[in-house]
């Protein structure tokens, strides 16, 4: 049941203070998120559209898409530390519209210094739609659910976006899809109005979270960090590697397409599965498998090997994210690393993309950027361990001693 809203009257673009659990809270969280993502769940078809629109080189085209995940992870960052202590119905509303007028810019500025300046614009923006959508979900009493139908609604508009990139290149170009992503942003700043201002007034803990240590928190959100950073290599070059194997981007969009429907899939099944004692194999059984997927890529693989990895590859990260977030959120009981994690996670996103520019502009070939996602994968497991099962024995001591402390009350009654 949702708890009453309370109405204030301070200018706003509405008076009426919206409960994070609230459907109208939850509901916005999540359309926010997707306008914040309109350009980033596409990414290996925008990178795509860099190399054959602007006729950059690969190399190129990773550090024009870190430019605007730059602008993702420092506008998350500085939302990690302010987001306690501003409106996030106005701040929300600026970032979205600051990504329209980035996307707007993008469309007339060809190339050069303007064109970085606006995608990094434009990565702001929706580092603040991001952030506060990711934080207003991440914070609810059923995390894992609500970030499932969050990646659920996100994948099902990068599934259709990725099988549309070559269409839309061949008939409206890349300054019209830039031009349709602003006026989508533009109307979508009505979202803004049921964003609530703040989200620590009154928020209940969750039964599982508990107070971890400072070193164990920091181990946690390292262990985030890195697990981006694999993924950023990973998902911004997975249209160049398909199009390495079969040459062509229809059958490469093809493939991606499916993987986006199968990551759905995944999203969903950690909706299923929204059980504290499935979490932690969940959570391993993503890492392990997305870098199991990637190794498929190694050597020279087909293309029906390649539409395997990717469809793995995005199932298991889905499948994963949401189990991984409410995982590090539980681990603070007012809900304060939430924010912290979003931050790393856009970081690890955001400079994936650039450290993939400095590997392949040493090498013609992806399988340093496969390896490294292999093996960041895996350190990211190992960092992760720690925090998690120390968390989890807590849980249980927790479980164990409640019905102890109990019984001498009852005995006294």
């Amino acid at each position: 049941m949702e708890r009453p809203t309370e109405t204030r009257r301070e200018g706003d673009l509405s008076i009426e203070d919206v409960d994070v659990d609230s459907r109208a809270a939850i509901a916005s969280a999540i359309a926010i998120g997707t306008l914040g993502v309109l350009s980033f769940i596409v990414q290996p078809g925008l990178v795509q559209g860099f190399v054959s629109e602007l006729e950059v080189s690969e190399a190129a085209a990773n550090d024009l898409a870190f430019r605007e995940m730059l602008g993702v992870a420092l506008a998350t960052i500085a939302l990690a530390f302010a987001s306690r202590h501003i409106n996030l119905r106005r701040t929300v509303a600026a970032g979205l519209a600051l990504a329209a007028v980035g996307n707007l810019a993008s469309a007339f500025l060809a190339d050069g210094a303007g064109f970085s300046l606006a995608r990094f614009l434009t990565g702001v923006g929706e580092g603040i739609a991001i952030s506060i959508s990711f934080s207003v979900v991440g914070v609810t009493q059923r995390a894992s659910r609500n970030l499932a139908l969050y990646l659920a609604t996100l994948l099902t508009y990068g599934a259709v976006g990725l099988w549309a990139m070559p269409w839309a290149f061949e008939t409206i170009g890349l300054s019209g899809v830039f031009l349709f992503w602003a006026a989508v942003l533009a109307v979508g700043v009505i979202a803004a109005k049921h964003t609530p201002r703040r989200i620590d007034d009154g928020i209940e803990a969750r039964a599982t979270a508990l107070n971890l240590t400072p070193p164990a928190k920091a181990t946690a959100l390292g262990g985030v960090l890195i697990y981006n950073i694999a993924i950023g290599v990973a998902w911004a070059n997975l249209f160049l590697i398909g199009m390495e194997i079969v040459g062509a981007p229809q059958p490469v969009a093809n493939a991606l397409l499916a993987s986006q429907f199968v990551a759905i899939g995944g999203a969903l099944t950690a909706l299923f599965f929204d059980k504290p004692p499935l979490r932690l194999p969940a959570i391993f059984a993503g890492i392990f498998g997305g870098a199991a997927a990637i190794a498929l890529l190694l050597g020279s693989p087909t293309f029906s090997a390649f539409l395997l990895a990717v469809c793995a590859f995005n199932y298991l990260w889905n499948m994963a994210l949401p189990f991984i977030l409410s995982a590090v959120g539980d681990m603070d009981p007012k809900g304060r690393l939430m924010s912290a994690a979003i931050a790393m996670q856009m970081i690890g996103l955001g400079f994936g993309p650039f450290v993939a520019a400095r590997l392949l502009g040493e090498t013609d070939s992806f399988a340093a950027v496969e390896k490294l996602t292999i093996g960041l994968l895996v350190v990211s497991a190992a960092v992760m361990a720690g925090p998690l099962f120390i968390h989890r024995a807590k849980l249980r001591e927790r479980t164990v001693a409640a019905p102890l402390a109990s019984e001498p009350a009852a005995r006294e009654a």
